[in-house]
């Protein structure tokens, strides 16, 4: 079974679940971020099958940037250093679990164990940068302020919300060969 095709065809069922495990984990309903954060979730989603395409590396940029970003905000939505890698862990999760559950035509065995390995790496490297840009702004958020961070802004919802905006147009050019230098080469 093709990985890259699963993720593309199963993105709002994985992004759901993964919503509703950290919604668990939070016991938060309907909190100010929540919008934004369901929104940065689908997202996230559907930036790991390119991460496992032709452009592999570019995607990865793009992955590892949004990963910080998503670090970033977890310290404005009040999150301890150790759940914003609880939160991704629970993507790694539910992606396997949903595999693992999608019947004998789609089981996890039939899949490509060296695509396994890249989607594992993909999701460490994830973890790794949420956690470097969480502690990142924790320690700016000391260094340079009262220590408090401002929580979810209008401002910041729109920041971000431009940012993933920018990401996706990113890796949709480069699946049609129109991303930035590659597309003039």
């Amino acid at each position: 079974m093709d990985l890259k095709l699963w993720l593309e065809e199963h993105m709002g069922l994985l992004a759901r679940r993964w919503h509703s495990e950290i919604m668990v984990m939070e016991d938060r309903r309907g909190e100010g971020g929540d919008g934004l954060l369901e929104q940065f979730l689908h997202h996230l989603v559907s930036f790991l099958p390119p991460c496992l395409g032709e452009h592999r590396e570019q995607a990865e940029d793009i992955w590892q940037q949004a990963t910080h970003l998503f670090g970033s905000l977890a310290l404005r939505r009040g999150l301890a250093a150790g759940e914003v890698v609880e939160e991704l862990q629970f993507l790694r999760g539910v992606t396997l679990k949903t595999l693992h559950d999608a019947g004998p035509d789609t089981a996890l065995q039939s899949v490509d164990f060296r695509d396994l390995l890249i989607l594992n790496r993909i999701l460490d490297l994830g973890v790794v940068q949420a956690s470097v840009a969480y502690v990142d702004e924790l320690f700016f958020a000391h260094l340079q302020g009262s220590g408090v961070t401002d929580g979810v802004t209008s401002e910041l919802v729109e920041e971000i919300t431009r940012q993933l905006e920018g990401f996706r147009r990113e890796l949709k050019g480069l699946d049609l060969g129109q991303s930035g230098s590659h597309a003039q080469a």
